[in-house]
This record gives structure tokens, C-alpha cells and sequence, in this order.
């Protein structure tokens, strides 16, 4: 079984799962550790809440820092690796929404955030976080219907064809032909 893949469309796969993964963890992290912090911080001394903060964290970077960066890449990757079916004015739109995304992560949340670690809770300062935070979600949510945009004009067929634009493979088919699922 010979598969022809093209690049672009394991791109853009990735593209997909990491948008979705990124907009169900940044969710997440708004109800289970954002809500947390802001329930717990007034009982706490401010040292406590700083190492609970910078405790508590640390555990972010790899579940929702590290596939943020990593969609970001992804995306870029996609903008030169394109699929014919997805339109330019997608990514631009995508783009523009990561754009944001990072602009308000590090001239926003990072700030609020490194206050929090020093000690420096209060609840408006916790507020700040919480309503802010929701730019940046608010921007996942705008980005997910591009991408569901863009991966129906991917796996739609053709012209009146009855295959989309994946080439998947067939088993028993020839080594060197692949047929459209």
C-alpha cells in the first residue's frame, strides 16, 4: 500500500488538531486554573500564592504554551505550504488571530501573570487576568470556524466529483496508484 500524500495536507492537519487541542486547553485552563487561583489567592498569604502560582504554572508550558507555539509554527508552516483548496484570505484571517493572540499573551497575560508570582494578588489584579484572558480565547473561538472553513473546502469534492481533495489510500490497490476516498 503506497500512500502520496502531500505535505501541505499533513500541515494542515496538524494545523487543525493543535487549533481545537489549543481552544479546549485554553478553556480548561480558564475553569480549572484561573478559577482556582482567584477562589483560593484571598486565603492565602502572599508568598503561599506566589510558590502555589509559579507551582502551578509550571505545569501550563507543556499542555497549552508549548502546542500554542507550536500551532503558531504550524500555521506559518501552512501559509507556504498551502493547499490549493484553502483559500489565502483563511490564513490571512488565522493569521491575524495569532497575530493577537501572541501580541495579548505577551503584553498582557505575561505581565498580570509574573505579578501573580511575585506575590502580588488581589482580586482586582485577578479580575484583570480573567477578563483579558478572554481575548485570547475569544480568538480561538474566532479562529475555530476558519478552520472548520478551511477543512471543509480540503475534503470537498471537486466540481461535481465525487472525491475530496485528500488522496487517501486504497488497500489492494496498485503500489503506485492511490485512489481518492
Amino acid at each position: 500500500m503506497k500512500t502520496t500524500a502531500f505535505p501541505s495536507h499533513w500541515i494542515f492537519l496538524a494545523y487543525l488538531v493543535l487549533t481545537f487541542y489549543c481552544l479546549g486547553a485554553a478553556v480548561m485552563n480558564e475553569f480549572v486554573e484561573y478559577q482556582s487561583w482567584a477562589d483560593l489567592g484571598s486565603y492565602l498569604s502572599a508568598a503561599d500564592f506566589a510558590a502555589w502560582h509559579v507551582a502551578t504554572a509550571q505545569h501550563t508550558m507543556p499542555f497549552l504554551t508549548v502546542p500554542a507555539v507550536l500551532l503558531s509554527v504550524v500555521l506559518l508552516l501552512l501559509c507556504w505550504q498551502r493547499p490549493p483548496a484553502i483559500p489565502r484570505l483563511a490564513l490571512w484571517l488565522a493569521l491575524a488571530c495569532h497575530v493577537l493572540f501572541w501580541a495579548s499573551t505577551v503584553l498582557v497575560q505575561w505581565p498580570l501573570e509574573g505579578a501573580l508570582g511575585q506575590g502580588q494578588f488581589s482580586p482586582d489584579l485577578m479580575e484583570r487576568l480573567l477578563r483579558s484572558d478572554w481575548v485570547r480565547k475569544v480568538l480561538l473561538l474566532l479562529e475555530a470556524p476558519v478552520a472548520v472553513y478551511m477543512a471543509h473546502r480540503v475534503l470537498r469534492p471537486v466540481r461535481g466529483d465525487a472525491s475530496p481533495h485528500i488522496l487517501l489510500p486504497v488497500q489492494g490497490a496498485p503500489s503506485n496508484a492511490c485512489a481518492s476516498a
